[in-house]
């Protein structure tokens, strides 16, 4: 009997050592996912936009884009990393002229410069965060997009 006791035993501490491991798998999994569904809210709803408004050249920065690109750093800031949220500014600087052009267009070097920066640091964490994606999703070798040059300009009417 006291054989029977035993094995009843082992078979017990086994079955919950293989219950303990498939819970924490389990566990490991659904952060794995949260983590991937954080990290495409970051990519699609902050990084991406602002990368497009900021640097794709055919785009006519008119009163709409603006107001777009002053929504995402308002309200989606809390997507961004702790380098952009350093130095990202409560609001977007550019001028809004009259007509749209394809320049956000800066009052004076220093805004022109800071604008440069950040969007520079976007580009950078764009990059970290989207080699953390394709690492999770399991992809191990990807070509890097090209950093696009930032359509930034000084304003026409400034006296610099």
């Amino acid at each position: 009997m006291e054989i029977m006791g035993t094995v009843v035993e082992l078979a017990s501490a086994a079955a919950g050592i293989v219950a303990a491991v498939v819970m924490y798998s389990s566990v490991k999994e659904v952060q794995k996912d949260r983590r991937l569904r954080f990290l495409e809210r970051r990519l699609e709803e902050f990084y991406t936009p602002l990368i497009k408004y900021f640097g794709q050249g055919d785009l006519l920065r008119d009163q709409e884009v603006h107001r777009r690109v002053e929504e995402i750093i308002v309200s989606k800031r809390h997507l961004c990393g702790e380098g952009v949220a350093r130095i990202l500014p409560q609001h977007f600087t550019a001028v809004l002229s009259g007509s749209p052009g394809f320049y956000f267009e800066f009052e004076n070097d220093h805004e022109l410069n800071e604008w440069k920066t950040i969007a520079d640091s976007i580009w950078g964490e764009y990059m970290e965060v989207l080699k953390e994606y394709y690492k999770l999703i399991g992809v191990e070798s990807f070509t890097s997009p090209e950093k696009p040059r930032w359509m930034f300009i000084l304003h026409r009417g400034s006296h610099y």
